[in-house]
């Protein structure tokens, strides 16, 4: 019972300081409610001046821009080091290791005949780990993937 009195009055406490702060920040700056209420309640008039364009001439000063082109370079540049999947466009670098490589990476290199089938990591030995960096290197000598 004590417990429940004490969370009571602990909120209650919250609640009165979050309404005095409240309060003292709507007095800092009493004229701008003020302004904003009597600028909400006053009626819009127009000038003569003041002429809304027809929307037709809206619609053709839009289309009289000029449409922007591309750059020239629309081919993501590789940097060295990297190859660049053909599918999707996206740039990895060439891994240290075998086992880092993406998953795309190491299925280019099956489809290009590099290697015989994609390495699990406990079938990686000296002799295939030398076959595997020297079909890396023929991968990214290729047009396709640079």
């Amino acid at each position: 019972m004590g417990e429940l009195l004490f969370i009571a009055t602990t909120v209650f406490v919250a609640y009165v300081v979050f309404v005095v702060l409240a309060e003292k920040k709507d007095v800092s700056n009493p004229e701008k409610p003020e302004i904003a209420k009597a600028e909400a309640n006053k009626p819009v008039v127009m000038e003569k001046s003041e002429k809304i364009a027809p929307p037709s001439t809206v619609v053709k000063s839009a289309a009289k821009k000029p449409a922007r082109s591309k750059p020239a370079a629309a081919r993501p540049v590789t940097v060295n080091g990297s190859i660049k999947n053909p599918k999707t466009g996206e740039v990895a670098k060439i891994p240290a290791s075998y086992s880092f490589a993406k998953r795309w990476i190491k299925d280019a290199l099956v489809e290009e005949g590099l290697l015989e089938k994609v390495y699990k990591n406990n079938e990686l030995d000296d002799d295939t780990t030398a076959r595997i960096h020297a079909a890396l290197q023929q991968l990214k000598a290729m047009e396709k993937y640079s």
